[in-house]
């Protein structure tokens, strides 16, 4: 949850005046989707309603991360303060987080939060603080520029040129650096794109050593998944010279390492006459146990984790405050740990400890709801629909959210439903259509405008 306030601005583009909501406090704990956005560069982010003409508001916010203790303030120059009128805005910022936290909360390092007045260098300290160094940055800024210019070669040989040249930076992050644009450009429809970075994929994973490596670990997994058995996991652990890999197939294959797993691989080891290959197979299984005890411990302490934010709710004297704090953590294992806590409080007969569960349930359940699209919501009502009556009167009594892109969406939940074969709710989406189609306004829905990034829109004075 960000704090935002309303401004008027003005649309350099088509002139058009209009509200729109400016954030000067960015919690990463209240609104996960805070730090994202300052990597991305969209806070204060306007797009005009009349044209789609779209520009950053180069506005002074403050970002707020507790559990790191950071208190950073973006100043910039172009707002055109004095320096008394600066200090008084930081110290406005600095104040309006605090009344956000509990009293105990409150900490020295927000009386005193570090100014910036580039957006650039307040990222790059947002970085810092995750372990980021500017070489860091450096280093992935040049694997984007390989990237760009394998992908602007003209020749197959001049990518070859360009892999021999820099096999040093063709590690695993520059993979990722692939994939992630990879995914971006396929969910932007940029066919083209597309291809190429497949190419330059395909090129990498055959030309380079690490490109094998992570063919093979990939090879290793689609095998497991094919043929889930102990069996199958025995052989590829035996076959994989990767600790990466077989850590990752011990991973993904944890439900497949029990008893009878061991069992077999010890039937291994004893059958094995070579005592080189028997200390092998003696060392993997040690490893095995190893990577499995790290998961379970893993495991242990997301539980207890979820065990301490849970206490935390129930001690604290507002809740909710704190639910929105640590909402991203709000997920289904502390569901899990919740309804467990739950029930041993029901066998106990703790009535009062089963109340007091079930209002953060509650509360939990409240605020995933408000994450929750109010399309989706709409489309979980039609679906829940005993009958056609109960549709109409739930979409009549949300009209004002029946048009051409809700009946688009009904149209793709029925196909997907019949696709996959669930002929129940095919049928009631195919209902909940009929109605909304005969409710929708008519005529083709509008094209959407595609966002610009120019300079900034003009915020209306006086």
């Amino acid at each position: 949850m960000a704090q935002r306030l309303l401004a008027r601005v003005t649309c350099p583009n088509c002139r058009a005046s209009f509200g729109t909501p400016i954030e000067q406090i960015l919690d990463v704990e209240m609104d996960p989707s805070a730090k994202a956005r300052l990597l991305a560069g969209q806070v204060n982010l306007v797009v005009c309603p009349a044209c789609g003409f779209a520009s950053t508001l180069d506005l002074p916010f403050i970002y707020h991360d507790p559990r790191k203790e950071l208190a950073l303030v973006y100043m910039p120059m172009a707002a055109g303060r004095t320096d008394l009128e600066r200090q008084q805005a930081i110290g406005a910022l600095s104040r309006a987080v605090m009344s956000t936290m509990p009293q105990d909360q409150r900490k020295g390092y927000l009386l005193n939060p570090q100014v910036f007045l580039t957006y650039e260098s307040l990222v790059n300290r947002v970085l810092e603080a995750d372990g980021v160094t500017p070489e860091m940055l450096q280093a992935q800024r040049d694997r984007a520029e390989l990237l760009k210019r394998l992908l602007e070669a003209s020749t197959p040989e001049d990518r070859m040129s360009l892999i021999q040249e820099n096999l040093a930076m063709l590690d695993e992050s520059f993979f990722r650096i692939l994939s992630l644009n990879l995914e971006q450009a396929d969910a932007l429809g940029h066919a083209e794109v597309v291809q190429r970075l497949l190419e330059v994929r395909a090129l990498l994973l055959e030309q380079t050593a690490v490109g094998r490596k992570l063919a093979a670990r990939s090879a290793a997994l689609r095998a497991l998944q094919e043929q889930p058995t102990r069996e199958k996991l025995l052989d590829l652990l035996i076959e994989t010279e990767d600790p990466t890999t077989r850590a990752v197939l011990i991973t993904f294959g944890q439900p497949l390492v029990d008893y009878l797993f061991f069992q077999k691989l010890t039937q291994r080891i004893e059958s094995t006459p070579d005592e080189e290959a028997r200390r092998r197979l003696e060392s993997l299984r040690e490893e095995v146990m190893n990577v499995r005890e790290k998961i379970r411990e893993q495991a242990r302490e997301e539980v207890r984790d979820k065990l301490r934010l849970l206490q935390d709710l129930l001690m604290s004297e507002q809740p909710e405050l704190l639910a929105r704090r640590r909402l991203v953590e709000l997920d289904d294992l502390f569901l899990n740990v919740l309804a467990a806590e739950i029930e041993n409080a029901q066998q106990a007969g703790d009535q009062e400890a089963v109340s007091r569960l079930q209002g953060v349930w509650q509360l939990v359940m409240r605020l995933l709801q408000e994450q929750v699209p109010p399309e989706l919501l709409l489309l979980t009502q039609l679906m829940e629909a005993p009958d056609e009556g109960t549709v109409r009167q739930v979409l009549e009594a949300n009209a004002q959210m029946v048009d051409a892109s809700f009946v688009a969406l009904l149209e793709q939940v029925e196909q997907d439903m019949r696709a996959r074969g669930e002929e129940g709710l095919a049928q009631k989406a195919a209902i909940a259509l009929g109605i909304a189609r005969a409710m929708a306004p008519q005529g083709p829905p509008e094209e959407p405008k595609t966002p610009q990034r120019p300079s900034g829109l003009i915020i209306a004075r006086g």
